[in-house]
């Protein structure tokens, strides 16, 4: 136990400090793809875990993004407050929400969930276009770059800097709720809803528990989302963003951490290919969505993990 202990530390320094010389070995351009890829790994988690493993057909993926996004930016604009600080309270603000949003799945599922989460998505994006008051309507917001103990983040590499220990930490906590009670439990509840009721559990409170975790992963992605543009309008939090998720967890394979950090990353630089071709995302994404399901139903991962046993 202890020589295994210390593979994995050892392992878990060495990857450290790969990642932390990473963004003074990539120009610009690379960095800004690392940092979308990040931002689109917390996404995939929180959507995986509704989604792939308490098997609750939400489509507010979108929506929470957003929330994560526009709480981070006004908090900094209107009040004032630090980037450390507006970033916890982008998380809480869409956890908040996502739990609100979960009220609706103690007594819908299915497409009845499915069409009532996208219309709240709607709603959502709504507000945001007619609230010009507060969130400059159409036009959307200059947000400003992120200032952390008294250094400006300005560019791609001082955010890579940020943005990977987040999302380790945050990959790190999803595994300890994968491997730990909840994770048993929201498994269960995916698999049957009266199989866990008659064990002492309750349905409603696993859904709502699903929901918030969520709600946390999107509001966090939200704010480095904000922090990494420059710039947030309605627009970049529509239906869109969740069919990405969708997709990305389909193609990394769903219902596990594996699935969603590898098909998060692989569509993000799938994107990232042929973002110079008008129209050919849409298409990209769906030919690569047919390809894994018909070749390799399990994804990516599956595939991955599969072959390194065979290997072994």
């Amino acid at each position: 136990m202890r020589r295994r202990t210390g593979t994995w530390l050892a392992r878990g320094l060495l990857l450290c400090g790969l990642l932390g010389t990473t963004p003074f070995l990539l120009p610009e351009y690379e960095l800004h793809t690392l940092n979308l890829v990040l931002v689109n790994v917390l996404l995939a988690i929180g959507t995986n875990l509704v989604v792939g493993v308490a098997r609750q057909f939400a489509l507010s993926t979108g929506a929470l993004f957003g929330v994560g996004a526009y709480v981070a930016a006004l908090a900094q604009m209107r009040l004032g407050l630090p980037f450390l600080t507006a970033l916890p309270l982008a998380v809480l603000a869409a956890m908040a929400v996502s739990t609100a949003v979960s009220l609706v799945a103690w007594r819908s599922g299915g497409l009845y969930l499915a069409m009532i989460t996208f219309g709240f998505g709607e709603i959502f994006q709504f507000v945001l276009v007619h609230a010009d008051a507060l969130t400059n309507g159409p036009d959307g917001l200059a947000v400003p770059r992120p200032v952390v103990a008294g250094v400006a983040l300005t560019g791609q590499a001082d955010m890579a800097l940020l943005f990977l220990p987040l999302t380790a930490v945050a990959i790190l906590l999803y595994r300890l709720m994968e491997t730990g009670r909840i994770g048993k439990v929201l498994t269960a509840l995916g698999d049957s809803e009266v199989a866990l009721a008659s064990v002492g559990y309750n349905a409603q409170g696993a859904k709502t528990l699903a929901f918030a975790i969520q709600g946390a992963y999107a509001g966090l992605a939200g704010a480095l989302y904000a922090a990494m543009i420059g710039f947030i309008d309605p627009y970049s939090f529509n239906l869109g963003v969740t069919l990405q998720q969708l997709t990305a967890i389909a193609i990394g394979g769903f219902g596990s951490l594996a699935g969603a950090v590898v098909g998060a990353t692989a569509l993000t630089l799938l994107e990232r290919v042929v973002m110079d071709f008008a129209g050919l995302k849409e298409v990209a994404y769906g030919l690569a969505l047919l390809a894994v399901l018909l070749i390799f139903p399990g994804g990516l991962a599956g595939l991955m993990f599969r072959k390194g046993r065979a290997s072994a």
